[in-house]
């Protein structure tokens, strides 16, 4: 698998981009911008440090942040800065489809 298709180095990619801090206080639905990047964002660094592993609470963290951007999503507006909650969407959406539980989980 090359760089562009591995879902590691794209999640590395997308976690290492830049934020703005205009988007501190942006909340859709309820849902805050800045909690989701700070508990995806730590997932996903331990999914990346990790090679693709996360446990079952950081997987429980991951799949609830994606829950919430898929509520969030219908309704963002271009006022909303779509294209950062559709990159932690992507991030998070990648790492549901790819991680490969903790040997002592899979017994």
């Amino acid at each position: 698998m090359d760089v562009a298709t591995d879902p590691v180095a794209v999640v590395a990619r997308l976690r290492d981009e830049p934020w703005d801090r205009k988007w501190n206080s942006l909340e859709v639905a309820g849902v805050d911008l800045v909690s989701l990047d700070t508990r995806l964002g730590g997932c996903a660094h331990t999914w990346v440090a990790n090679s693709g592993c996360l446990h079952e609470r950081g997987m429980s963290t991951v799949r609830l942040v994606l829950d919430q951007l898929e509520r969030v999503m219908p309704e963002l507006t271009e006022d909303d800065s779509p294209a950062v909650w559709h990159r932690l969407h992507e991030t998070a959406r990648l790492i549901v489809a790819h991680n490969t539980p903790p040997a002592d989980q899979l017994s």
